[in-house]
């Protein structure tokens, strides 16, 4: 799956635990079931498809200073990157 190597392979994982994947940070939440969350960015939005897309692409939109940088994806990437992130529940 082209979104999980994207993940793997970006700066996601220095920061997100994602069981059975080499993501072993501490520094962000444990996105092993994000998608069973109803919300995202420590509350500040809904979890849904078009917000995570979102705060992947500029964090800063929907929770100003935020310590998560813009991941500065093109949009096939981020696009990878949100459906492998949809598949994690």
């Amino acid at each position: 799956m082209a979104g999980r190597q994207l993940f793997e392979h970006t700066a996601c994982i220095n920061c997100h635990t994602v069981s059975g994947t080499p993501g072993d940070g501490r520094f962000g939440p444990d996105l092993t079931h994000l998608m069973s969350r109803t919300t995202i960015a420590a509350g500040a939005a809904e979890n849904t498809p078009k917000n995570l897309r979102l705060w992947v692409q500029n964090p800063n939109a929907i929770k100003p200073g935020s310590l998560m940088p813009a991941m500065q994806l093109d949009d096939a990437d981020l696009d990878a990157v949100v459906s492998y992130m949809e598949t994690l529940r």
